[in-house]
């Protein structure tokens, strides 16, 4: 058995971007609006029978190169959480019936993006994830990373004011979306 080679004073950090595809359909609509705001906003996306996207999903990971094995410590196990944590739970689903009023107005990608997000967060250890890329159409992509994430938990007093009363719905919480779905692994 060999050992591992002396440690530096300072590991190099790295990111590591992984790719995967996911088909969901939704009807992006707000409950809040009228029939014709809702035709006005969300346009051909708010038919009332839906509509879907293979969304292509980027994950990006950062951490030090394990001194062991030369690689992302933990990248190993990328694939495997996105697929028991999202894949087995997004693919071929209605976004409708899993998103919440909690998780955001409507089933836009933007709050896709969001609920990917905070699942991937909560499975990986802490600080891995660095960056989520959404690919939704080739004309439409979505990004988020770790330097620009913040959960804005209130909205202000103008913002209220601007969209309405708060519709009330069960809050985000990393143990509601923290274990795979039943039966996927």
């Amino acid at each position: 058995m060999t050992s591992p080679p002396p440690r530096a004073a300072r590991m190099p950090i790295v990111e590591v971007t992984q790719t995967f595809r996911f088909s969901a359909a939704h009807r992006m609509h707000n409950p809040r609006f009228s029939t014709e705001e809702n035709r006005r906003v969300y346009g051909r996306c708010n038919h009332p029978n839906g509509h879907g996207h293979t969304y292509r999903l980027e994950v990006t990971i950062r951490g030090p190169i394990s001194p062991v094995s030369g690689r992302l410590e933990d990248g190993d196990r990328l694939p495997d959480v996105v697929r028991t944590r999202l894949l087995d739970r997004f693919d071929q689903a209605n976004l409708d019936a899993l998103l919440t009023p909690a998780d955001g107005v409507t089933s836009t990608t933007e709050v896709l993006l969001g609920v990917l997000w905070r699942i991937l967060d909560a499975a990986l250890p802490s600080g891995r994830l660095a960056r989520l890329r959404v690919e939704e159409t080739s004309n439409n992509f979505f990004e988020m990373d770790r330097d620009h994430w913040q959960r804005v938990e209130e909205p202000t007093a103008s913002q209220s004011a601007q969209h309405g009363p708060r519709v009330e719905g069960e809050p985000f919480s990393a143990a509601r979306w923290s274990e795979p779905r039943p039966g996927s692994a």
